[in-house]
């Protein structure tokens, strides 16, 4: 799974389900981030600067590692395996499978609006 990772599609469903009153999870732009890079690598250690090159425009470095341990390697989304050197877990590829799903939701949000929006 060697994507790439688009940050400004990102930004946008973050903001989307902000604007639904969800703000953590799904409406979590750091969040989305960190675990997108960490799903990127799967079967791999990803290293924490890897993270930075996505998170650095919405964060400083002092929040991120404290989101890696206090939500990531706290509700086993992630496994510290070295310093700097994270792997995503099983429940962490789940919860990377929904960020998916939140996606393609507020693809086909997005798309039935313009639909609507071009009608008669």
């Amino acid at each position: 799974m060697s994507e790439e990772i688009d940050v400004r599609l990102e930004q946008e469903v973050a903001e989307f389900y902000q604007s639904l009153g969800i703000h953590q999870g799904p409406g979590d732009i750091q969040y989305r981030l960190i675990l997108k890079v960490l799903s990127k690598n799967e079967g791999k250690i990803t290293e924490f600067s890897e993270i930075r090159e996505y998170t650095d425009k919405f964060a400083d470095k002092g929040s991120i590692g404290s989101k890696m341990k206090t939500v990531f390697q706290l509700e086993g989304l992630a496994e510290k395996v070295k310093r700097g050197g994270y792997i995503i877990t099983d429940k962490g590829i789940t919860a990377s499978n929904f960020l998916k799903d939140t996606t393609n939701f507020y693809k086909k949000n997005k798309r039935i609006g313009e639909i609507i929006e071009r009608m008669p």
